[in-house]
């Protein structure tokens, strides 16, 4: 399974990253998976901006933003990065809802 392919590759990148963590959570505290799981969020929307074809729209460019501003306090602000992950998928789950079945006015 040796590549000697030396070219950027998004994907493999992304996947490296999912199987490590899933290995490393299985030895940490419970809270650096959710860590692990929004960093994820954020290299997988980078991933795609780099990948020709992927429409990576301003929303999900906002969100990435907003997780590599957010993502440490959960070391030391845990109350502050539960409110803000909870309002972020709060926030997600109503664009979602905009997106698959329109705006509900």
């Amino acid at each position: 399974m040796v590549s000697r392919n030396t070219r950027h590759d998004p994907l493999f990148d992304f996947i490296l990253y999912l199987i490590t963590s899933a290995r490393t959570s299985l030895d940490e505290r419970a809270i650096y998976g959710s860590y692990r799981l929004i960093e994820g969020a954020s290299r997988l929307i980078e991933a795609a901006e780099e990948i020709p074809g992927l429409d990576v729209d301003d929303l999900l460019r906002d969100i990435r933003s907003s997780i590599d501003r957010n993502k440490t306090r959960m070391m030391l602000e845990k109350d502050a990065y539960r409110t803000w992950l909870t309002d972020l998928a709060a926030g997600l789950a109503s664009e979602s809802v905009k997106r698959n079945m329109g705006d509900i006015d």
